[in-house]
């Protein structure tokens, strides 16, 4: 996998009904590195997006349930909106008015240039990663976004590369679920089902080397099926 520039593991909501150019897409985009999820209604893309977060949505104008920005004004309304690119086949300037006017962050003319599209994802990424501090202190551990390592008590810790993708992954989204398959993508592993050690292995190596236990404040849990949760312990 050609593993995109900025982040091992940018994940993309794909909002889009053609199930073949979606296809098509989510191929292209996966084989550059980014993690895709793609819905074909927006009813599906709105539950999906009020319980998990995304780097950057792309969303198909016409829908057959609901429009692309009826999806956006309603993630928006509740502060679940990440930032958004349009695809839309209506190149009018009234159409690409009412787009950016609505608040969306940018659009591209279907059917798209894949290199195009991968340039205007890549700029909505940075924009983001600029509003992001470099560096978080997390009571003894010190994140540092830009060299992408990990310090414990002032001690850099010494991770694989794989255990930093997935320690990064856990930790840009703690308090959250991060699912097995996200992970799993991660190691670029596709059938769970052969390998279903490999991941807790990991994520066992990650939990003692940068020790994530309650006596320090952090623990990183096995949420059963589902994946696992980096969190704050308050020991209350």
């Amino acid at each position: 996998m050609n593993i995109n520039s900025l982040s091992p593991f940018n994940t993309l909501a794909l909002l889009e009904d053609d199930q073949d150019f979606a296809s098509t897409l989510t191929k292209g985009l996966t084989e550059s590195g980014y993690l895709v999820n793609h819905f074909s209604t927006g009813t599906e893309c709105i539950k999906y997006l009020k319980k998990n977060n995304f780097d950057v949505c792309i969303f198909d104008l016409n829908l057959p349930d609901i429009s692309g920005l009826e999806v956006m004004q309603q993630l928006k309304a509740i502060e679940r909106m990440p930032p958004v690119i349009f695809l839309t086949s209506d190149d009018t300037e009234h159409t690409i008015e009412r787009i950016l006017l609505a608040g969306a962050d940018d659009y591209v003319i279907k059917p798209p240039s894949l290199p195009v599209l991968q340039a205007r994802i890549t700029a909505l990424l940075r924009r983001a990663k600029n509003n992001t501090p470099p560096i978080e202190q997390l009571g003894s551990l010190t994140i540092d976004h830009v060299q992408q390592q990990i310090f414990l008590d002032d001690q850099l810790v010494n991770l694989t590369a794989m255990e930093t993708a997935l320690a990064f992954a856990l930790l840009k989204r703690r308090g959250e679920i991060v699912s097995r398959k996200m992970l799993n993508e991660i190691m670029g592993v596709d059938d769970i089902e052969i390998d279903t050690r490999r991941l807790d292995v990991h994520i066992s190596r990650i939990r003692s080397k940068l020790k994530l236990s309650t006596a320090n404040g952090w623990k990183l849990s096995s949420i059963y099926q589902r994946g696992y949760r980096i969190e704050q312990f308050s020991g209350e």
